[in-house]
């Protein structure tokens, strides 16, 4: 576990500097604080024939403390990489290669070395081996080409810059976006990489200028998508793809494409489905403690990190010590740590609970630096405190982070369920008419209260089941954002994200409202299933994994996540509606584990990991924001139309309208813009 960087240039334009890579590496120290190293291929002139290829590493030491095992890693045939994650199954993978490479002399313990030595065994398809979290690049010196290559499900990250023989950034993702556009890139002139964004931005290669379309959808979904950054010339290769890249192009291939949502397809019946989720989880947590330091789990009392904490006590040889974590608030409603607790009492782990008192105005500026652009969840403030305090105490930790994602359980699901249902028996017309009612009627402004539920539901009952599902992870709607841009940016910026957009992301991985020559489709799939795939593919890397893996390494705690098993995904996406949401959220996870946990885990309302934001920004924060947004030299002041941003907080401090959690995402937008600022002084 770890960070790493690297620049390879073919063209005497961009010289590998020893010092711009000190610098880089410098940007992702908190990533590694066990051991750092640096490798250049030589001080010459670069050119297409004769590369120079420069690579920078920061060690968090796991697996293999022995400083051989350090990086950048060699091999004797010239090969070099740079490596960022845990590959579960390294053991099995270096007995199979011992049989495969009978000539191969090994070196070290560590899975760096089976990574590359898969490789050689098998190219690019390595990955497809690889049963872990990871993102690496390989120089492969004979061949002169870069490789680079990213997990199925976006735990690890990696930003790149890919500079072309014209001068300009290039996409090595054209033609292979989940909308293909454009032709590969061209020829390289250079590509600076990284494990984080600030990282690439020190390379000072790159164009930094802002993509708007990556404001857009950061307005929209309170995050920049894979396959994208806020800067023009720097982009982040999304989960599941490699790339080469050498003196005459560069390829990109997808590995692993998106489980099927088919509703149509077989499923297990439910005896089955129930064994299998036990089973599978357990592997998965059995895999993910490989380690040779001490592995904690960081536990919320929640259905999924209590599983979670089980599978570590099943697993656990006799005597051995389990360490769970929990922090809890002054404020009772944000606070599960008497949950925790009881699940840890219930367990006989060794329990670790934490109380914290929140300085968001200290701790907000360091998450918007280590995230280097703008990430709109609140909840990576209560992540940072936790993976502060379990650091404490372990290097690893294990967190159920991605439960709800594969197996129903959070209430949009559902909606879709019932949504669905009322289509079926009922003409859209009446709901039509009614959303307007309801959304005038009283009740709280909170978004979670059960009013604004209802009059949010009722609303989108008549629109299609792609654009219901856009809008429960909406920030901004597309009016709203056309009034804080204005021309020139406003109309196009909206629409990239609107009816359209959704559609064509539901015609693609869940269920299409109509194809797109206007008639109806031949089959429509389940929209629960849809709903479900579609969270895997886009909101679990761009949001939650991406939150854990900063706000967790900016502590250098490494955070595993065995729901992100990519067998135990695969395993996941076969199971039907009913399955997953009849009796109630989560039922496989509930049956599957009801023997091993308090009646309690499965019972109580989910709370999720949050912090009272929206009243901060009435009370502590007020003065935070407001100077942040209407500074004289503000991005807001820059880029938006100021009356809108005035109305929003307005409204939210007169408490007619909750505003929290779009005024947390432009509060980030300024953080972010502060610190790049600073940054480049």
């Amino acid at each position: 576990m770890c960070g790493f960087a690297g620049i390879v240039s073919w063209s005497h334009r961009h010289r590998v500097d020893r010092a711009v890579l000190a610098r880089m590496n410098a940007r992702i120290a908190h990533r590694g604080p066990d051991g750092e190293g640096v490798w250049l291929s030589h001080d010459g002139e670069p050119t297409p024939a004769n590369p120079q290829v420069g690579l920078a590493h920061r060690r968090l030491a796991i697996i293999d403390l022995d400083p051989r095992a350090n990086q950048p890693f060699t091999d004797d045939r010239g090969r070099w990489v740079v490596y960022n994650g845990e590959i579960y199954n390294y053991r099995e993978l270096r007995r199979e290669l011992e049989r495969l490479l009978p000539n191969y002399r090994w070196k070290t313990e560590c899975d760096t070395e089976v990574l590359l030595a898969a490789y050689e065994a098998w190219g690019d398809k390595c990955v497809e081996h690889l049963n872990g979290m990871f993102a690496f690049a390989i120089w492969d010196g004979a061949n002169g080409e870069l490789f680079l290559a990213r997990d199925r499900m976006g735990q690890k990250p990696l930003y790149y810059a890919y500079i072309s023989t014209d001068g300009e950034p290039a996409d090595l993702l054209s033609g292979l976006s989940y909308f293909p556009v454009g032709d590969r890139p061209g020829a390289p002139q250079c590509v600076a990489f990284a494990s984080e964004l600030p990282a690439v931005r020190a390379a000072s290669l790159a164009d930094l200028s802002l993509d708007e379309s990556a404001l857009t959808g950061y307005l929209h979904f309170g995050y920049v998508a894979a396959g994208e950054s806020i800067y023009r010339g720097v982009r982040q290769l999304p989960p599941a793809l490699t790339a080469r890249c050498h003196a005459s192009g560069a390829s990109a291939r997808r590995y692993w494409p998106p489980a099927d949502t088919n509703a149509n397809a077989p499923g297990p019946s439910d005896g089955i489905a129930v064994m299998r989720t036990r089973d599978m989880v357990r592997q998965a947590v059995r895999r993910q403690l490989v380690a040779d330091v001490h592995v904690g789990c960081l536990l919320s009392g929640g259905i999924d990190s209590s599983v979670v904490a089980a599978g570590m006590k099943a697993t656990a040889a006799p005597g051995q010590e389990v360490f769970t974590f929990s922090i809890g608030f002054d404020d009772p409603r944000y606070d599960e740590s008497e949950y925790a607790r009881h699940v840890a009492a219930h367990l006989g782990t060794t329990h670790h609970a934490f109380t914290v008192r929140p300085d968001a105005v200290e701790d907000l500026p360091r998450l918007a630096a280590v995230f280097g652009e703008p990430f709109g969840d609140s909840s990576a403030l209560p992540t940072h405190y936790l993976a502060r305090e379990a650091r404490r105490h372990v290097k690893v930790a294990l967190g159920g982070d991605g439960g709800d994602e594969l197996f129903g359980g959070y209430d949009r699901y559902r909606a879709m369920a019932l949504a669905r249902t009322l289509r079926r028996t009922l003409s859209p017309v009446p709901f039509a008419l009614l959303g307007p009612v309801v959304a005038r009627l009283p009740g709280s402004t909170h978004p979670k209260s059960r009013a604004a539920r209802a009059r949010r539901f009722f609303a989108s009952v008549a629109k299609s089941n792609a654009w219901r599902f856009a809008g429960y992870h909406r920030l901004f709607d597309g009016d709203t954002i056309v009034q804080l841009l204005g021309p020139p940016l406003s109309f196009p910026a909206a629409r990239s994200y609107g009816p359209t957009h959704a559609d064509r992301m539901y015609y693609n991985f869940g269920e299409p409202h109509h194809n797109f020559s206007g008639r109806p489709a031949d089959r429509l799939r389940d929209p629960v299933r849809a709903a479900l795939a579609l969270d895997r593919i886009f909101y679990l890397p761009n949001d939650l994994l991406t939150k854990v893996d900063r706000a967790s390494m900016l502590h250098n705690l490494e955070v595993r996540s065995p729901f992100m098993d990519h067998e135990l995904v695969e395993f996941a996406a076969t199971l039907t509606t009913p399955q997953l949401l009849n009796g109630g959220p989560k039922r496989m996870l509930r049956e599957a584990f009801a023997a091993d946990l308090p009646p309690f885990v499965f019972k109580r309302k989910k709370m999720g990991f949050a912090v009272p934001i929206g009243e901060w920004f009435r009370g502590p924060l007020r003065a935070m924001l407001r100077d942040h947004l209407f500074a004289t030299d503000s991005f807001a002041r820059a880029h938006f139309h100021m009356p809108v941003v005035e109305r929003l907080i307005a409204e939210h401090e007169a408490e007619r309208v909750d505003h929290a959690q779009r005024l947390y995402a432009l509060l980030m937008l300024e953080l972010w813009w502060r610190t790049t600022r600073a940054d480049a002084r």
